[in-house]
């Protein structure tokens, strides 16, 4: 098969994400019909090792894919993939976490692709409840590629019962235009008055979800705090309690050693904890406490 080549100007969108602590950019080309036909995979490290693999692999999937390799054969090659960078994924409002760089690349493009919102983690099927569209007419235009929008088709809403844009009422005969010409108005005027409560319960649902998703992240920072400050306190204890084992032995050591010299055994009296223990028959006996070691 021949390569498809894409137009010159051409559409696609740009999806930022940190995976890891690792900045990562992926870009996307598509054809006319919206078909993906390229991608650009970059990172925030100049000059690195990873970086550079990268950008050549993206490469050779944008080649495969115009020349005809489906982009289906690529998720099921490299979804599930395990490498470092990986963990938690930020800035992606459908994937929260993967097991490798490709692994979220992947994950991306067939959501935004292919429709297999089974792989992610938050469902993007209501798509009215996102950012991208709220249904209501405000005199900007429609996201333009099919990625961006992960292959939904935004409806906007006229204002008008059961009609969207594009739509044309049917004509009304001549006769009737006059009788219809006040209802008309009528029904206007109320839309026009439902128009602003609409919006501000739009409005609202959307502080709400600002407000929940702020207080999970804040959340979610406080344990992670937490979980550091105990780890510190944990590490701190346990050398402080090493420390102290340490001096513990040097100075019964020296005590020891200062016994022997002074012509004692060395070892140390169970009751007084003084090496000052002396010969006394086939046993010990404390030259302190007078205590022996249980055999005479």
């Amino acid at each position: 098969r021949e390569q498809e080549k894409l137009p010159s100007r051409r559409k696609g969108y740009t999806q930022k994400a940190k995976i890891g602590g690792n900045t990562i950019f992926l870009r996307t080309g598509e054809y006319d019909d919206g078909r993906l036909g390229e991608i650009f995979i970059d990172m925030n490290k100049e000059g690195a090792t990873l970086r550079a693999l990268l950008n050549n692999f993206a490469i050779a999937i944008s080649l495969g894919l115009q020349y005809g390799v489906p982009l289906e054969e690529y998720v099921h090659a490299f979804t599930f993939t395990k490498f470092e960078p990986a963990g938690m994924v930020q800035g992606d409002d459908a994937i929260k976490s993967a097991t490798s760089i490709l692994d979220y690349i992947f994950r991306e493009l067939a959501i935004s692709y292919l429709g297999r919102h089974d792989l992610a983690h938050v469902d993007q099927s209501d798509f009215s409840s996102t950012p991208l569209g709220k249904g209501i007419e405000s005199g900007k235009s429609t996201a333009f590629s099919k990625g961006l929008t992960r292959g939904h088709q935004l409806k906007v809403v006229s204002g008008t019962h059961g009609e969207t844009r594009g739509e044309s009422r049917p004509a009304a005969p001549a006769g009737s235009a006059p009788a219809r010409s006040a209802p008309t108005a009528r029904s206007g005027a109320s839309v026009t008055a439902l128009k602003p409560a609409v919006v501000a319960e739009l409005q609202e649902e959307a502080t709400a979800f600002k407000r929940e998703y702020e207080e999970r992240a804040r959340e979610l920072a406080e344990e992670i705090a937490l979980d550091e400050e105990r780890e510190g306190t944990a590490d701190m204890f346990t050398d402080e309690a090493g420390k102290q084992a340490a001096e513990a032995k040097a100075i019964e050591a020296e005590r020891r050693q200062k016994a022997v010299m002074q012509g004692y055994t060395g070892d140390m009296c169970s009751e007084c904890s003084n090496f000052t223990m002396v010969r006394n028959g086939t046993c010990l006996k404390c030259d302190t406490c007078g205590s022996t070691s249980g055999c005479s």
